[in-house]
């Protein structure tokens, strides 16, 4: 593997932007009035939508869906976000950052808190826990969240492209977003492009910190972009996100509406990659809108496409908000220690 950018401590301590050297709690009230704010959102946006249709029927339909069918949709997902938590310590071994599996996955459910920013960004700040108790530079844990991100879209893409040719009207904005996704993956890898511009752009003092960082990043994004790490990335991500789309289909058949496994999958991927490409907190918004519009494609209306559409994204996002801030108290609970 080709060695990663250079990085000189303490400049390289993107931590510091963040909280103080060796102080959790300095982040943890910024942290938490981005969680309300985010909450406070969602809760405007779903309690508008259930006005604007008939919030008694809506509430109806939650409370008759099948308690049993909720248990294996949350199972489903759970078990999606264990395996993205097995493929961020994947990702963290092989950017040369050897932390344990258990601690992996809980930094992972942990940065769940801040799901709700632009992109799902704010997850890098699991980084802050790895600075501190591992040594691991938040430069890399940056760059490792852009592949998860970016990995996470392409697995999305691959499910989607199973089931796009059931839906003609919607073939060509899906291919736009294909094209998008595949060109930021290209782009990682065309180091002679990039470094001698960030290059250039470092012999400039009051740039010289952005665009080391910045190249820093590019570079542990390009390192995890080998065929062997490419490949176990995207099964992974094809998998979990598999089985949130097949959650989507769960929900469908409990609230008796129309839709096959490979039509609810399409709906899924592609309101998810509408969400993320916007970047919207959560995709909140974008997302609801995608499968709003979709399920209408499918001959469902908006009053009894709504109940379903706030089930899984209750069960997708919220319920990961929910985890995450859990998680995040937790390791905010703890002494720091240093490896």
């Amino acid at each position: 593997m080709a060695p990663l950018a250079q990085e000189n401590p303490p400049a390289d301590d993107l931590s510091a932007s963040v909280s103080p050297p060796g102080s959790r709690e300095a982040f943890s009230p910024r942290t938490i009035r981005s969680i309300l704010l985010f909450t406070v959102a969602g809760v405007v946006l779903y309690g508008a939508a259930s006005f604007a249709s008939d919030y008694r029927s809506i509430l109806a339909s939650l409370l008759s869906f099948p308690p049993e069918r909720l248990a294996l949709v949350l199972i489903l997902v759970l078990v999606g976000w264990l395996l993205r938590g097995w493929r961020f310590s994947y990702y963290l071994r092989n950017a040369g950052a050897p932390v344990p599996l258990v601690y992996s996955i809980e930094t992972f459910l942990a940065g769940f808190a801040l799901t709700g920013t632009p992109g799902k960004l704010g997850e890098a700040v699991k980084g802050v826990f790895l600075k501190q108790d591992y040594g691991v530079s938040m430069t890399r844990v940056v760059g490792i969240v852009m592949i998860e991100r970016l990995m996470d879209l392409w697995g999305v893409l691959l499910l989607g492209s199973f089931s796009v040719m059931l839906f003609s009207g919607w073939r060509g904005l899906f291919l736009v977003f294909a094209g998008v996704v595949i060109a930021g993956g290209a782009f990682l890898s065309m180091e002679k492009l990039y470094r001698p511009v960030l290059e250039r752009l470092g012999r400039v003092s009051f740039l010289a910190w952005v665009s080391q960082r910045i190249l820093g990043i590019l570079l542990t994004g390009k390192d995890l972009m080998t065929l062997r790490v490419f490949v176990v990335g995207l099964v992974v991500s094809a998998v979990a996100w598999g089985m949130e789309s097949f959650s989507l289909y769960l929900i469908l058949d409990g609230l008796k509406l129309p839709g096959t496994i490979l039509e609810a999958n399409f709906v899924y991927c592609f309101s998810t990659i509408v969400g993320a490409l916007s970047m919207l907190p959560g995709g909140i918004g974008g997302t609801e809108a995608g499968m709003i519009g979709l399920l209408g494609f499918m001959g469902i209306s908006y009053a009894d496409g709504l109940p379903a559409v706030i089930l899984i994204r209750v069960c997708t996002l919220w319920l990961a908000v929910f985890v995450g801030c859990g998680f995040m108290m937790l390791m905010l609970s703890r002494s720091p220690t240093r490896k």
